[in-house]
Protein backbone atom coordinates (compact mmCIF):
# COMPACT_ATOMS: atom_id res chain seq x y z
CA UNK A 1 0.00 0.00 0.00
CA UNK A 2 1.23 3.39 -1.20
CA UNK A 3 0.28 6.53 0.48
CA UNK A 4 -0.86 9.60 -1.22
CA UNK A 5 -0.34 13.09 -0.59
CA UNK A 6 -3.39 13.23 2.36
CA UNK A 7 -1.27 9.72 3.77
CA UNK A 8 -3.36 6.91 4.39
CA UNK A 9 -4.90 5.17 7.68
CA UNK A 10 -5.63 1.17 7.13
CA UNK A 11 -6.80 -1.81 9.62
CA UNK A 12 -5.41 -5.07 9.20
CA UNK A 13 -7.05 -7.90 9.96
CA UNK A 14 -5.33 -11.51 9.98
CA UNK A 15 -7.61 -14.66 10.08
CA UNK A 16 -4.63 -16.40 11.85
CA UNK A 17 -4.03 -15.19 15.70
CA UNK A 18 -0.73 -16.74 15.37
CA UNK A 19 0.30 -14.36 12.50
CA UNK A 20 2.26 -10.63 12.93
CA UNK A 21 2.90 -8.17 10.49
CA UNK A 22 6.47 -8.60 11.89
CA UNK A 23 6.58 -11.50 10.31
CA UNK A 24 5.19 -10.37 6.73
CA UNK A 25 6.83 -11.68 3.40
CA UNK A 26 8.40 -9.13 1.85
CA UNK A 27 10.00 -8.62 -1.21
CA UNK A 28 13.05 -6.02 0.45
CA UNK A 29 13.80 -8.92 2.51
CA UNK A 30 13.73 -11.65 -0.23
CA UNK A 31 16.42 -10.16 -2.80
CA UNK A 32 18.46 -8.77 0.72
CA UNK A 33 19.10 -12.77 1.44
CA UNK A 34 19.30 -14.19 -2.20
CA UNK A 35 23.04 -13.97 -3.78
CA UNK A 36 23.34 -11.06 -6.42
CA UNK A 37 24.45 -13.92 -9.07
CA UNK A 38 21.21 -15.82 -8.58
CA UNK A 39 18.93 -12.38 -9.10
CA UNK A 40 20.97 -10.98 -11.95
CA UNK A 41 20.17 -15.03 -13.92
CA UNK A 42 16.95 -14.11 -13.04
CA UNK A 43 16.51 -10.73 -14.51
CA UNK A 44 18.86 -11.28 -16.94
CA UNK A 45 21.04 -8.02 -16.48
CA UNK A 46 24.65 -7.28 -14.64
CA UNK A 47 25.04 -8.18 -11.03
CA UNK A 48 26.42 -4.38 -10.33
CA UNK A 49 22.66 -3.33 -10.86
CA UNK A 50 21.74 -5.02 -7.80
CA UNK A 51 24.29 -3.04 -5.63
CA UNK A 52 22.19 -0.51 -4.18
CA UNK A 53 19.14 -2.73 -3.16
CA UNK A 54 18.53 -2.79 0.62
CA UNK A 55 20.28 -5.08 2.58
CA UNK A 56 17.83 -5.68 4.91
CA UNK A 57 13.57 -5.26 4.74
CA UNK A 58 11.84 -2.25 4.32
CA UNK A 59 8.11 -2.04 5.73
CA UNK A 60 7.05 1.64 6.19
CA UNK A 61 9.57 4.11 4.21
CA UNK A 62 9.31 7.21 1.94
CA UNK A 63 9.02 7.17 -1.41
CA UNK A 64 7.64 9.78 -4.14
CA UNK A 65 3.96 10.04 -4.60
CA UNK A 66 2.14 7.96 -8.03
CA UNK A 67 1.05 9.49 -10.64
CA UNK A 68 -3.22 9.70 -11.13
CA UNK A 69 -4.18 5.96 -11.68
CA UNK A 70 -5.28 5.84 -14.70
CA UNK A 71 -1.90 6.78 -16.17
CA UNK A 72 0.01 3.89 -13.52
CA UNK A 73 -2.41 1.04 -13.97
CA UNK A 74 -0.73 -2.17 -15.22
CA UNK A 75 -2.52 -4.58 -17.00
CA UNK A 76 -1.53 -8.10 -16.71
CA UNK A 77 -1.24 -10.32 -20.09
CA UNK A 78 -3.47 -12.84 -18.60
CA UNK A 79 -6.29 -10.06 -17.95
CA UNK A 80 -7.92 -8.97 -14.65
CA UNK A 81 -8.03 -11.48 -11.82
CA UNK A 82 -11.22 -13.15 -12.12
CA UNK A 83 -12.27 -12.99 -8.52
CA UNK A 84 -11.93 -9.05 -7.23
CA UNK A 85 -10.16 -8.57 -3.70
CA UNK A 86 -11.59 -5.26 -3.69
CA UNK A 87 -14.79 -4.25 -1.69
CA UNK A 88 -16.19 -0.81 -0.56
CA UNK A 89 -18.45 -1.07 2.69
CA UNK A 90 -19.04 2.34 2.62
CA UNK A 91 -20.56 2.09 -1.45
CA UNK A 92 -23.19 -0.73 0.39
CA UNK A 93 -26.70 0.18 1.10
CA UNK A 94 -26.74 -0.45 4.68
CA UNK A 95 -29.54 -1.61 6.65
CA UNK A 96 -31.47 1.23 8.19
CA UNK A 97 -32.87 1.41 11.54
CA UNK A 98 -34.69 3.41 14.31
CA UNK A 99 -31.28 3.53 15.81
CA UNK A 100 -28.63 3.46 13.18
CA UNK A 101 -27.46 1.80 9.87
CA UNK A 102 -24.80 -1.58 9.57
CA UNK A 103 -23.03 -2.63 6.46
CA UNK A 104 -22.41 -6.31 6.29
CA UNK A 105 -19.55 -7.90 4.19
CA UNK A 106 -19.27 -11.81 3.79
CA UNK A 107 -18.69 -14.39 1.37
CA UNK A 108 -22.18 -13.64 0.09
CA UNK A 109 -21.51 -10.59 -1.57
CA UNK A 110 -17.39 -10.53 -1.61
CA UNK A 111 -16.46 -13.41 -2.69
CA UNK A 112 -12.96 -13.43 -1.77
CA UNK A 113 -13.85 -13.57 1.39
CA UNK A 114 -14.03 -16.96 2.40
CA UNK A 115 -12.15 -17.06 5.76
CA UNK A 116 -13.52 -13.97 7.20
CA UNK A 117 -16.74 -11.53 7.34
CA UNK A 118 -17.91 -8.05 9.07
CA UNK A 119 -20.06 -5.31 9.73
CA UNK A 120 -19.61 -1.81 9.72
CA UNK A 121 -21.94 -0.21 12.34
CA UNK A 122 -23.08 3.04 13.13
CA UNK A 123 -24.78 3.75 16.61
CA UNK A 124 -26.50 7.01 16.87
CA UNK A 125 -26.58 8.86 20.13
CA UNK A 126 -29.01 7.60 22.59
CA UNK A 127 -29.14 4.00 20.59
CA UNK A 128 -27.79 0.53 21.21
CA UNK A 129 -26.54 -2.71 19.48
CA UNK A 130 -29.56 -4.89 20.37
CA UNK A 131 -29.09 -7.53 22.90
CA UNK A 132 -27.84 -10.55 20.77
CA UNK A 133 -25.45 -13.50 20.64
CA UNK A 134 -23.04 -14.75 17.81
CA UNK A 135 -23.82 -18.49 16.89
CA UNK A 136 -20.52 -19.33 14.68
CA UNK A 137 -17.36 -17.62 16.28
CA UNK A 138 -15.79 -14.87 18.07
CA UNK A 139 -16.16 -11.50 17.36
CA UNK A 140 -12.98 -8.67 17.45
CA UNK A 141 -14.13 -5.02 17.38
CA UNK A 142 -12.55 -1.92 16.36
CA UNK A 143 -13.91 1.52 17.02
CA UNK A 144 -13.59 4.34 14.78
CA UNK A 145 -15.54 6.96 16.11
CA UNK A 146 -17.31 8.04 18.90
CA UNK A 147 -18.00 6.76 22.85
CA UNK A 148 -19.41 3.59 23.76
CA UNK A 149 -20.15 1.00 26.46
CA UNK A 150 -20.26 -2.93 25.86
CA UNK A 151 -22.10 -5.50 28.29
CA UNK A 152 -20.91 -8.63 28.04
CA UNK A 153 -22.81 -12.07 29.37
CA UNK A 154 -21.10 -15.81 30.32
CA UNK A 155 -23.26 -17.75 32.02
CA UNK A 156 -23.68 -18.37 36.30
CA UNK A 157 -23.83 -14.42 36.68
CA UNK A 158 -20.28 -14.01 35.10
CA UNK A 159 -20.37 -10.89 33.49
CA UNK A 160 -18.25 -7.64 32.07
CA UNK A 161 -18.81 -3.56 31.58
CA UNK A 162 -16.01 -1.91 29.22
CA UNK A 163 -15.74 1.49 27.55
CA UNK A 164 -14.88 1.88 24.54
CA UNK A 165 -13.69 5.40 22.42
CA UNK A 166 -11.71 5.74 18.93
CA UNK A 167 -8.56 3.24 18.16
CA UNK A 168 -9.97 0.85 20.94
CA UNK A 169 -10.02 -3.00 20.57
CA UNK A 170 -13.07 -5.34 21.68
CA UNK A 171 -13.58 -8.74 21.96
CA UNK A 172 -16.36 -11.37 22.83
CA UNK A 173 -15.81 -14.69 22.93
CA UNK A 174 -18.14 -17.30 20.99
CA UNK A 175 -22.01 -17.57 21.58
CA UNK A 176 -21.54 -15.10 24.87
CA UNK A 177 -24.65 -12.48 25.04
CA UNK A 178 -23.84 -9.10 24.78
CA UNK A 179 -24.64 -5.02 23.28
CA UNK A 180 -23.02 -2.20 22.77
CA UNK A 181 -24.74 1.30 23.88
CA UNK A 182 -23.73 4.77 22.32
CA UNK A 183 -22.77 6.67 25.72
CA UNK A 184 -21.43 9.46 23.53
CA UNK A 185 -23.24 12.88 21.92
CA UNK A 186 -21.71 12.04 18.61
CA UNK A 187 -22.41 8.78 16.45
CA UNK A 188 -20.43 5.73 17.56
CA UNK A 189 -18.47 4.04 14.58
CA UNK A 190 -16.76 0.46 14.65
CA UNK A 191 -16.26 -2.82 12.73
CA UNK A 192 -17.74 -6.35 14.07
CA UNK A 193 -15.30 -8.97 12.67
CA UNK A 194 -15.45 -12.73 12.70
CA UNK A 195 -13.55 -15.58 11.43
CA UNK A 196 -16.15 -16.77 9.47
CA UNK A 197 -17.55 -17.08 6.14
CA UNK A 198 -20.62 -15.99 6.76
CA UNK A 199 -22.09 -13.40 9.15
CA UNK A 200 -24.53 -14.61 11.72
CA UNK A 201 -26.23 -12.71 14.72
CA UNK A 202 -29.31 -14.13 17.11
CA UNK A 203 -31.28 -10.93 18.15
CA UNK A 204 -32.35 -12.06 22.01
CA UNK A 205 -35.83 -9.89 20.98
CA UNK A 206 -36.52 -11.84 18.28
CA UNK A 207 -35.70 -15.44 19.47
CA UNK A 208 -38.13 -14.28 22.02
CA UNK A 209 -40.44 -13.22 19.79
CA UNK A 210 -40.62 -16.45 17.94
CA UNK A 211 -40.94 -18.50 21.15
CA UNK A 212 -44.28 -19.37 22.79
CA UNK A 213 -45.15 -16.54 24.70
CA UNK A 214 -46.71 -18.20 27.59
CA UNK A 215 -42.67 -20.03 28.47
CA UNK A 216 -41.49 -16.72 27.49
CA UNK A 217 -43.89 -14.21 30.38
CA UNK A 218 -43.52 -17.43 33.15
CA UNK A 219 -40.07 -18.02 32.78
CA UNK A 220 -39.45 -14.16 33.20
CA UNK A 221 -42.30 -13.08 35.03
CA UNK A 222 -42.45 -10.17 32.15
CA UNK A 223 -45.26 -8.10 32.57
CA UNK A 224 -47.93 -7.73 29.33
CA UNK A 225 -46.43 -4.41 28.32
CA UNK A 226 -42.78 -6.06 27.78
CA UNK A 227 -44.52 -9.38 26.00
CA UNK A 228 -46.21 -6.67 23.46
CA UNK A 229 -43.05 -4.79 22.96
CA UNK A 230 -40.89 -7.58 21.83
CA UNK A 231 -40.16 -7.26 18.27
CA UNK A 232 -40.64 -10.03 15.67
CA UNK A 233 -38.63 -8.10 13.47
CA UNK A 234 -34.73 -8.24 13.77
CA UNK A 235 -33.67 -4.79 14.93
CA UNK A 236 -29.84 -4.45 15.12
CA UNK A 237 -29.88 -0.92 16.40
CA UNK A 238 -32.55 -0.37 18.08
CA UNK A 239 -33.57 3.35 19.49
CA UNK A 240 -36.71 3.15 22.11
Amino acid sequence: MQALDEGVEFLLVFNDGNFSENGTFLISDWFAHTPRSILAKNFGVPEEDFSSIPTSELYIFNGRVPPPLESDRILSPTGDVPRSFKHSLDSQTPIRTSGGTARIVDSHNFEASTTTSAALVEIEPGAIRELHWHPNNDEWQYYISGQGRMGVFADSGRNRTFDYQAGDVGYVPFAMGHYIENTGDTPLKFLEMFLAPSFEDVSLAQWMALTPPEVVQQHLNLSDNVMRSIRREKQPIFRP
